[in-house]
């Protein structure tokens, strides 16, 4: 869209001016004076004319009867069966307009010039008895209040002149007059300087202000050193405000201003003042799900998370421990200023019960406690206040199907402990010999047992040597004879007499020989006949 797209209504308006239609064959200059004035129209005597020459009044403003004064026949008429010519002093005031108009142009002046009405599209504007047109874009005033600007003088520039066969198209500006303005009273501005802002705006983001009359900028993270939620219940439009410099764009002609920097950084103040491990009073500001934030100066806020609240609840309702506005006693446990980070705890005013579990709770001692806690996998134990200790199902017990409830007394042997991650891991069947071991202690190769056979499979059969230890017979050593199926010849419960030909500690494994006793047998038998008949049973 060109600025002259709207130039058609301010045409129109210009039209309203052309006291009647013209007649360009009698067009000419004549200087007259004035012999009578009424409110509507003055009338001239010209040397030379035939005619008295009608003029309206409103045109000569200033000029009383008798005063001399050139005008441009435009028209000429019968009134009464008498001839007048209709002259036009503003007629003459535009040419020479005109001539000035085109001269501001070449010399790029500013000029002077009147806002007559506001149109569709900008503004009509009267300079040296022209109409121009001075757009929205070029006017540099505010659309809201473009109607205060009605009716004043302000200066512009001609920045173009057609002329056609409707008449002549003059485009105004003020924009490189405002930017001139803006510039200079921006060179006055300096980086930092604290300064008078007038709130124009207030938007959900931040505010738009004046200063000296150039446009400026608050950001809703500048408005105070803690967080800003609603803007509109600490400022309204036509608050003077007092606010920093903090960035200066010459070329955008705006300012970018803080408050909060009229004081100083409270995080400074809080490292200057603060360190980790430090007790503080502060009040609370905000209870959250996770926590409870508590603000230690004005300004900083730090975090109190739910897991800082108790050594002995490790999930806490934090509403059960503090309310907004309550004064609090924390201990600073994280502080890092260039990240404007806070940490705070609470149970870390009480000593730590962690503290000497290195000392009390080393792996291998037995402790007891009480069942706090029952989990598909294992249970939770209270070894004392603020320590726990965690025992898996397959801790329980070296065989069996052992259950705990809660409340349930415990004793366990202690198997790992991380005092960073303040884990226990106990057992309690570590607390007897494993069945493996006593098997070691009860049993070495070459020893014959009677056992119960407790299951049968196609590649062996499983005696139980102890309670939580099997022993194996492979099919091969069953029997000296061959059997087709196992369950042919023994049956599940049936006591068998075998060997033990391997012990591998490695795979806690024991294997025995049902075949190796029946040779053994069978040797015996031939030995004791070959002593007392002379044949063996092999002969018979």
């Amino acid at each position: 869209m060109s600025n002259f797209d709207h130039y058609e209504e301010f045409e129109a308006l210009l039209n309203e001016y052309m006291p009647v239609k013209e007649e360009e064959e009698i067009k000419t200059k004549v200087t007259g004076t004035i012999v009578n004035m009424d409110r509507n129209f003055t009338y001239l005597e010209v040397p030379g004319q035939p005619a008295s020459v009608r003029v309206r009044t409103e045109e000569l403003t200033g000029y009383n009867v008798g005063d001399e004064v050139e005008v441009l026949i435009v028209a000429k008429m019968e009134e009464d069966d008498t001839l007048v010519l209709i002259g036009s002093k503003k007629r003459v005031d535009m040419e020479i307009g005109a001539e000035k108009l085109t001269a501001a142009l070449e010399n790029k002046d500013i000029v002077v010039g009147k806002i007559l009405k506001r149109v569709k599209g900008g503004y009509v504007v009267e300079v040296f008895h022209q109409q121009g047109f001075l757009p929205n874009s070029l006017s540099e005033i505010p659309f809201e209040s473009g109607d205060e600007y009605v009716g004043k003088e302000t200066q512009v520039v001609v920045k173009e002149v057609k002329e056609d066969r409707r008449g002549k198209k003059i485009l105004l500006s003020r924009k490189e007059i405002v930017a001139a303005k803006d510039l200079e009273s921006m060179e006055k501005l300096t980086l930092g300087e604290v300064v008078k802002a007038n709130i124009i705006e207030v938007l959900e983001f931040g505010l738009t202000v004046k200063v000296n009359g150039i446009r400026g900028f608050i950001h809703i993270s500048e408005i105070d050193w803690k967080k800003t939620t609603d803007l509109n219940k600490l400022y309204k439009a036509g608050d003077i405000i007092d606010a920093k410099i903090i960035e200066i764009d010459k070329e955008k002609r705006n300012l970018k201003l803080s408050i909060k920097a009229l004081t100083k950084n409270p995080w400074e103040t809080l490292a200057e003042n603060y360190s980790v491990g430090n007790e503080v009073s502060g009040k609370v500001t905000r209870v959250v799900n996770y926590g409870a934030f508590v603000e230690i100066i004005p300004g900083v806020e730090g975090l109190v998370h739910s897991s800082d609240f108790s050594w002995i609840n490790k999930k806490v309702n934090v509403n059960n421990f503090v309310k907004v506005g309550d004064e609090v006693k924390v201990v600073i446990t994280e502080l890092n200023k260039a990240e404007r980070k806070l940490k705070l705890g609470i149970k870390q005013l009480s000593s730590n019960p962690w503290a000497k579990a290195a000392e009390k709770y080393s792996v291998g001692t037995v402790v007891s406690g009480k069942v706090v806690e029952v989990k598909p996998f294992g249970v939770f134990v209270q070894i004392e206040e603020g320590v726990d200790g965690f025992i898996h199902n397959s801790d329980f017990a070296w065989s069996g199907n052992k259950k705990f409830a809660k409340g349930d007394s415990v004793e366990f042997k202690i198997t790992e402990l991380n005092i960073e991650e303040q884990k226990i891991k106990g057992s309690i069947k570590d607390l007897t010999k494993s069945p493996w071991n006593l098997a070691l202690e009860n049993y070495s190769i070459g020893d014959k047992v009677e056992k119960e056979i407790k299951n049968i499979q196609d590649f062996g059969m499983f005696v139980k040597l102890e309670e939580g230890v099997d022993g194996f017979i492979p099919t091969q050593m069953a029997s000296k004879d061959f059997i087709k199926s196992l369950k042919d010849k023994f049956k599940v419960g049936q006591t068998v007499l075998a060997e033990i030909v391997e012990i591998d500690s490695e795979k806690k494994r024991i294997k025995l020989s049902i075949k190796k006793v029946e040779f053994e047998n069978a040797k015996n038998e031939d030995k004791e006949l070959l002593e007392k008949y002379g044949v063996s049973s092999s002969e018979e």
